[in-house]
């Protein structure tokens, strides 16, 4: 009901999908061709140590991918999300504490051609030799409990989000097909929790929310570079008070742009509480504006992500925000006081939350649907 339709949403904007461009390679060596938008990287979260990468796949009909390193299963992947002969893989393998013992992971795929002739395809994926280690970044929302909503693990629906291309772009070096972008794959949406609720009363008036209207602050120091100020609050949780576009989906938003180049994004805002303008430097801890429900929300929440910008691109437009690559990150230090089921805040009435654990958990990032506490 509330924050899940999100990626409901996220997923129907494959449609957008057209035919390939004229860039297509004639006379391919391969009917299954695949791409990489971003290498693999190495991301810890309170479940385990992982190496994430996503893969793009062309070819008409595909069943399955099988991952092995040294002749050794590592996973049978089936959950494609499909469009037409497009197919996008979202690879969360666990990493093994000594590492692989050999530096490739090699993928079976199993697919038919456009005859529907059953075939396979061995498609190598080399692994850096040593990866890179996430920037630590504070937390963006006051101290207190909170739901870490669709936190970043393989089933998250942040993680299966996707941005499309308004066709997809073929890549000459990789001899495949990127179709689109998705910037928040280790996003987080915020909602605290006082008694184990999210929201006092019945939780029908945007105020009866207790993070509402809580300040954001930065979770690094930068240098402003996009604000939106002006998409109205939709006033009832659980409804959307104007269509969602490309145009006001991530409500109103503040991006700042780090020493290292990396970009973080807040996202659903008040309108007109933005306290920062393009331009202004501004330090970690600082306050942004005010946690709302602007946009593609369903309840009030923080979303917060990182993305990676190794090309330097500017954000001149609203949309532009939509087309970078997302980056991990970790945090120093929180407490994990234990986990609410997927969609939790999707099925009222709720079940107050009652704490199962006490762990303090340093230098990962909270799994999905994991309570927290800093």
């Amino acid at each position: 009901m509330f924050l899940k339709s999100k990626f409901i949403l996220l997923l129907a904007t494959l449609a957008l999908f057209y035919s390939c461009n004229e860039n297509e390679p004639h006379n391919d060596p391969y009917d299954l061709l695949v791409a990489l938008p971003t290498a693999p990287v190495k991301v810890a979260n309170t479940s385990g140590t992982w190496l994430v990468y996503e893969m793009h796949i062309k070819v008409s009909s595909l069943q399955k991918v099988e991952i092995f390193n040294n002749n050794n299963l590592q996973l049978s992947y089936t959950d494609f999300i499909t469009r037409d002969d497009f197919h996008l893989a979202s690879i969360w393998l666990q990493f093994p504490p000594q590492g692989w013992t050999d530096d490739v992971l090699a993928h079976q795929f199993y697919y038919k051609d456009s005859t529907g002739t059953a075939k396979q395809h061995t498609f190598n994926l080399k692994l850096a030799e040593q990866f890179p280690d996430p920037i630590t970044i504070a937390f963006p929302v006051p101290e207190g409990i909170w739901l870490a909503e669709a936190a970043a693990s393989p089933t998250s629906y942040h993680t299966r989000a996707i941005f499309p291309y308004p066709e997809p772009v073929f890549d000459p070096t990789q001899q495949g097909y990127l179709i689109g972008n998705n910037p928040q794959r280790y996003a987080i949406d915020y909602a605290k929790l006082v008694d184990g609720l999210p929201y006092q009363n019945d939780g029908s008036q945007l105020e009866d929310w207790y993070c509402y209207n809580l300040p954001i602050l930065a979770s690094q120091g930068g240098k402003v570079i996009f604000t939106e100020n002006n998409i109205p609050d939709n006033l009832t949780p659980g409804e959307l008070d104007y269509t969602i576009n490309a145009s006001n989906i991530t409500g109103n938003v503040v991006y700042i742009e780090h020493d290292d180049g990396s970009i973080g994004t807040y996202c659903h805002l008040i309108p007109n509480t933005i306290l920062v303008e393009v331009g202004d430097l501004v330090t970690t801890g600082q306050e942004l504006g005010r946690l709302g429900n602007s946009g593609n929300s369903f309840a009030p929440h923080l979303h917060m992500h990182l993305l990676t910008n190794p090309e330097g691109k500017q954000i001149l437009e609203y949309v532009d925000g939509l087309f970078f690559e997302s980056l991990p990150y970790k945090f120093a230090q929180f407490t994990k006081l234990g986990h609410l089921p997927p969609g939790y805040l999707d099925q009222p009435p709720l079940t107050p939350f009652t704490p199962t654990t006490n762990q303090v958990y340093t230098d990962v990032l909270p799994s999905e649907s994991d309570v927290i506490e800093f």
